[in-house]
Formats: structure tokens, C-alpha cells, sequence
């Protein structure tokens, strides 16, 4: 790749594989991957837990009072709120819609803002890659990241895919319900006042709508290893 310091963003809608394909490029490029949705559904675990409507402004003091970190374990990212671990208790239904509504305030966004940025600049400054995806990565955290990518998937495929997981948990699903609520959830991110999910100028447009997961990842790698077709 030619240089020691790489970040590498990859920004997109919830439900577009962005996660899993981050996951597995950090893996093949031996980079720290930074789960930053798994930052802000921390948060979000934590506005359930307290009782305190994330939308008021007493929610400060709660936001005042919560750590979140990260570490990597085994090529996974391990997340601890207060101290305990919530890798697995964070990936509920619940906790993924408040989430989107805790990611609205400003206070909320500068904290997690400041985070990502001092986790990867430590790690990229010993001479690592990182892999950092989220909403806001290739236009706020690190506009001036040297790769950004955009991954995206329909609305109806989306679903379908979370349908699938969730059955495969034992869960009863309804995807109507689903699909409506990931296109509340675009609405919602897509329209915030604060840091909106959008594609970056600059970012490569990847649809995983009609490709296998090792395409997608497969055509990510290229494009950083130089391997891109013309």
C-alpha cells in the first residue's frame, strides 16, 4: 500500500452490510477495525437503562456519566459501557431504535466525535490501518480519510437480510414491520440537523444489493491495493 498510515472509511444506511464488510477488510488488511455504530447503540443501551428520554435535557447528566470503550479481541470488537461488558446485549431491536434517536443530540455526537478520532489517529500514528465505518465517517470524523467508500443496499433487501438474522436467532419476524422501519430509520438519519447520513463527494458508491459478500469485499480490497479495474 506504500504508506504506514491508512484510515479508511466506510459510511452507509443501517442494514447495508457496511459492519460485516468493514469487519473483514479490516481483517484481511491486519487493521484496527472501530465499530462506531456499536459507540452510539452503547449509549442507547444506556438511555434505556437510566429511564431518561434521550431527547430531554436532562440527559446530559446521564451522557456526563457514561465511559464507552473499545478493544479488539480475537479480530473482534469488544465494547464496555461503565466498566461491564455489552458486546451481545447491544444488537437488540430496541436498542438499535433508540440509538438513532440518541445519535440526534449534538453534546452526544461531539463526545463519540472525539472518541473515534483519538482512537484512530493513536492507532494509525504507531504506523497501523484503520477501518472506521458509521453515518458521518467520509464527510465529519475524517473527511480527509485516504479511502472512503459509501455502502448502500434497497430498502426491501435490507430487510430481508434482517428478517434472515432474526429468524435465525428463533425470533418471529414480520418483514413489512422491518422494511418500515428502516426507511423510518433513513428518514431519520438522513434528515437530522446533526452530522446527516449522507455519501461523501469523493466516496465510492458500493450496492451490495445484487452481489455475494465476498464480492463486495473482494472489490473493496481492490480499490485500496491498487487492483481496481480501469
Amino acid at each position: 500500500m506504500g504508506r504506514g498510515i491508512v484510515i479508511i472509511a466506510m459510511d452507509g444506511p443501517a442494514g447495508s452490510g457496511k459492519s460485516s464488510t468493514a469487519r473483514e477488510v479490516a481483517r484481511r488488511l491486519d487493521a484496527l477495525f472501530i465499530d462506531t455504530g456499536a459507540m452510539y447503540r452503547a449509549m442507547a443501551l444506556k438511555a434505556i437503562e437510566s429511564g431518561v428520554d434521550p431527547e430531554k435535557e436532562a440527559f446530559a447528566t446521564v451522557l456526563e456519566h457514561t465511559r464507552i470503550d473499545l478493544s479488539s479481541r480475537d479480530g473482534a470488537t469488544q465494547v464496555e459501557l461503565d466498566g461491564r461488558d455489552v458486546t451481545d446485549s447491544i444488537r437488540s431491536e430496541d436498542v438499535s431504535s433508540m440509538s438513532s434517536r440518541v445519535s440526534k443530540r449534538p453534546d452526544v455526537r461531539e463526545r463519540m466525535v472525539q472518541l473515534q478520532r483519538s482512537v484512530a489517529r493513536k492507532h494509525a500514528a504507531q504506523g497501523g490501518k484503520v477501518v472506521m465505518e458509521g453515518r458521518d465517517i467520509g464527510t465529519v470524523v475524517f473527511p480527509d480519510a485516504d479511502y472512503k467508500f459509501y455502502v448502500t443496499a434497497s430498502p426491501e433487501v435490507r430487510a430481508e437480510r434482517r428478517a434472515q438474522q432474526l429468524r435465525e436467532k428463533g425470533e418471529r419476524v414480520d418483514e413489512k414491520v422491518l422494511l418500515e422501519d428502516i426507511r423510518q430509520r433513513d428518514a431519520r438519519d438522513s434528515g437530522r440537523a446533526v452530522s446527516p447520513l449522507r455519501r461523501a463527494d469523493d466516496a465510492l458508491l458500493i450496492d451490495t444489493s445484487g452481489v455475494t459478500f465476498e464480492e463486495q469485499v473482494e472489490n473493496i480490497l481492490k480499490v485500496i491495493t491498487g487492483n481496481a479495474a480501469d
